[in-house]
């Protein structure tokens, strides 16, 4: 079973680096039309198996997560993913019938980075201004700990059932807000030390806490306490990763009781009170615009002034978004976002930084920086 969703997880990542390559060529300028017609015709066959990929691990993950020794859900998926291996170059191990050489590749692979991100955190927390409180060991245990469970097997099956479960039809949200993925922790050093002396204005003021949306399995929540003893909460909807999120930090209670503590809610973000956040994360690459617009409302309206927000695409903030400014509601009268057009960007945020850091699911990402007006 494991073997064919490491199959599947490696093709993914193969057919995204196939595309981000593409996508790099067909931004030069002095290409041909022809060339550029080719390109065009190999990033819609890619995209097409990609979606197909995506479609034939959700179907087998969920058919696991109803009937756990269903056999026949790897054969499927492993039927799938040697006719997309006959199509795109890379994966001759799917396309010769080999699953289990790839597999172990994939788990070699997979070792080898959680080793090199150890090393990279260690190296980080011992480059960090004296006087820092961060707790290295802990760090590294929650590293260790939170990379083995979202690479096992039973964590992908318990996410995708839930996610199906409770938004699968008739929700206000869309299955693609809940797309998972993990940042590292140098990544996440990398973007606070972009905003500068910002940061530490922000987070001055007594009680002022760290606040991460979409928290996840509370990575960065935990990245934020064992770093730097901040005051850290972290909101997540799906309970399945509120539990993950939980247990960790239970493990670290020893570690955690040191700082100025860390709380974890399970529920919609768009209830979270953020009127004394210093510092908002939020995990909001795949989220709706209209979340993402209600979300960046929310914090329009309650921040206080000089709080900071680190987004993951920054596009809610330059855009149309509810009433800040205007008073309006965040709900509108269906019980989801009202969409008023009133533009944050530039009239009560502006841009502190832009950085570029590596994330799991890509090698490098534009993490935006913005300050409450």
């Amino acid at each position: 079973m494991e073997d064919a969703f490491l199959c599947a997880k490696h093709a993914v990542t193969l057919l995204q680096s196939k595309l981000v390559e593409l996508r790099a060529k067909a931004a030069n300028p002095g290409l041909s039309q022809t060339a550029q017609k080719q390109i065009s015709r190999t990033v819609a066959a890619y995209l097409s198996q990609l979606q197909q990929v995506h479609t034939a691990v959700r179907d087998f993950l969920l058919q696991l997560a109803a009937e756990p020794e269903a056999t026949s859900a790897a054969s499927e998926l492993l039927k799938i993913l040697q006719a997309v291996a006959e199509e795109v170059p890379g994966l001759n191990a799917l396309e010769e019938g080999r699953p289990e050489e790839l597999a172990v590749q994939v788990r070699q692979h997979r070792a080898a980075k959680r080793e090199d991100d150890i090393c990279a955190l260690r190296a980080a927390v011992a480059a960090l201004p004296f006087g820092t409180p961060a707790r290295p060991e802990a760090l590294e245990a929650v590293v260790r700990n939170l990379s083995n469970q979202e690479q096992s097997l039973d964590f992908h099956i318990r996410l995708a059932a839930e996610v199906s479960e409770r938004f699968g039809g008739g929700s206000s949200y869309s299955i693609e807000n809940f797309a998972y993925g993990s940042t590292p922790y140098t990544s996440w050093l990398e973007v606070l030390a972009a905003a500068g002396p910002e940061l530490k204005d922000a987070m001055a003021a007594p009680g002022r806490e760290y606040v991460v949306w979409g928290s996840s399995c509370g990575w960065l929540v935990l990245y934020g306490a064992l770093t730097y003893a901040w005051r850290s909460r972290g909101v997540e909807l799906l309970s399945c990763l509120h539990e993950c999120a939980q247990r960790t930090a239970a493990e670290q209670a020893a570690e955690l009781s040191g700082t100025a503590g860390v709380h974890f809610t399970c529920g919609d973000l768009l209830q979270d009170d953020v009127s004394t956040a210093g510092l908002v994360v939020l995990a909001d690459q795949c989220w709706d615009e209209r979340l993402a617009a209600a979300a960046a409302a929310k914090l329009g309206r309650e921040l206080p002034t000089g709080a900071l927000c680190v987004s993951y695409s920054g596009t809610a903030f330059r855009g149309p978004a509810a009433g800040a400014r205007a008073g309006g509601g965040g709900e509108g009268a269906e019980g989801g976002p009202a969409a008023v057009p009133e533009p944050l960007y530039g009239g009560v945020f502006e841009e502190v930084a832009a950085v570029r850091a590596p994330v799991s699911w890509a090698d490098g990402l534009t993490f935006r920086i913005f300050r409450k007006l």
